[in-house]
C-alpha cells in the first residue's frame, strides 16, 4: 500500500513537471506596449532616436519633434499611424525574442537594484550620450519609460540588476 501511495505521487509530481503546471503564471499578467524600448542619441548635431515596437520592428526616428514626444504621445500617434512620414523601418527581429526579453525587463522592475549605478569618477570629455530604455505602465496605466543604461563621457552606466543589464545588452545588439 506504502508503495502505491508513493507511485501514485511520483506521477502526480511528474505530471505537473511535464504539464507546466504553474508557468508563466506571472508572465501571462504582462501587457507589452505598442512601444517596449527606446534609444537616444544626444550630441551636437541634436537628439536622434529609435524605438522598438511588440511585434519586432524597429524604426529610427527621421523628425526631430518626434524625439521629444512622451511615450504615451509616441505610441498614440504611432498607432494613429500618423508618423509615417517622422519614421523609417530599420530592422525587424523576432518577436518572440523581443518578448522574452521585454517580460524578464518587467519582472526586474519588482525589485529594488534596477537603477543606474554611477561611478565615483566620470572622464572630462565631450562626447555624445546614449541612452538605452524601457517602456512600461505605471500603477495608473500610463506609459513611461526608465533608463536601463547610459553611456555618457564615453563611461558606459550599467544598472544594478543583471536582469536590466541583459536586456540592455540584448538591445543594443540589436540596434
Amino acid at each position: 500500500m506504502e508503495r502505491t501511495l508513493t507511485a501514485f505521487s511520483a506521477i502526480i509530481l511528474l505530471i505537473g513537471c511535464c504539464t507546466g503546471c504553474g508557468r508563466n503564471v506571472k508572465t501571462s499578467k504582462i501587457k507589452i506596449p505598442d512601444i517596449a524600448f527606446l534609444y537616444y542619441k544626444s550630441s551636437e548635431a541634436g537628439l536622434s532616436g529609435k524605438f522598438c515596437v511588440k511585434n519586432g520592428n524597429c524604426y529610427s526616428v527621421l523628425s526631430n519633434e518626434v524625439n521629444y514626444l512622451k511615450p504615451d504621445e509616441l505610441m498614440e500617434q504611432f498607432s494613429e499611424g500618423s508618423l509615417e512620414k517622422d519614421i523609417k523601418l530599420l530592422k525587424t527581429f523576432d518577436k518572440d525574442e523581443l518578448e522574452k526579453m521585454y517580460i524578464k525587463f518587467a519582472e526586474a522592475l519588482d525589485k529594488d537594484d534596477i537603477g543606474l549605478v554611477l561611478p565615483e569618477a566620470m572622464p572630462a570629455v565631450e562626447a555624445p550620450t546614449m541612452a538605452w530604455y524601457g517602456v512600461y505602465y505605471d500603477e495608473n496605466g500610463c506609459a513611461e519609460k526608465i533608463c536601463i543604461h547610459e553611456n555618457k563621457c564615453m563611461t558606459g552606466i550599467n544598472s544594478g540588476n543583471n536582469d536590466i543589464n541583459d536586456v540592455y545588452r540584448w538591445l543594443s545588439d540589436k540596434l
